[in-house]
């Protein structure tokens, strides 16, 4: 490891990245047929510190690349990843797919339940009754929660 993750607040990435870094080796992944494939972002930065093949993605849609690549090269060790509030919301249904079309491949999801590049914005991840600079009336809403039907009111 020879950076640290430049999250922001709340930013759980460096253990993340220690924790992955640490488990490939023991579970014999070589990192010449490996793949990261991540979105925008802070845990965009996630492939360039993994001594790995890697590519950034779009916003949401490392799921998509990283599929595509899964099937179109079976010999290499796909994994994805991206923030959790990204792949609930403007990535939600390339998850759905990824997961539907069962391709082997990883999928990290970070949280840390709020947007720290935008200084706080609250996210579809944020807990009930978070407060931040962008909604001072406390969240309402209830956050996203993966495998949970979304036509629930």
């Amino acid at each position: 490891m020879t950076r640290r993750s430049a999250g922001g607040p709340g930013c759980g990435d460096y253990s993340i990245l220690s924790a992955v870094q640490l488990l490939l080796p023991e579970l014999g992944i070589r990192r010449e047929n490996t793949v990261f494939v991540s979105g925008i972002g802070c845990a965009a930065r996630f492939p360039y510190y993994m001594n790995t093949y890697g590519m950034h993605s779009i916003h949401g849609r490392a799921p998509a690349i990283a599929t595509g690549l899964a099937v179109s090269r079976p010999d290499l060790d796909v994994w994805g990843g991206d923030r959790r509030r990204r792949l609930s919301s403007i990535g939600g249904n390339h998850l759905v797919h990824a997961l539907r079309r069962n391709v082997n491949l990883t999928i990290l999801m970070f949280n840390n339940q709020i947007y720290g590049l935008t200084k706080g914005q609250y996210s579809p991840t944020s807990e009930v009754g978070k407060i931040t600079k962008f909604d001072p009336l406390r969240l309402a809403r209830r956050p996203v929660q993966p495998g949970e039907p979304r036509s629930r009111r």
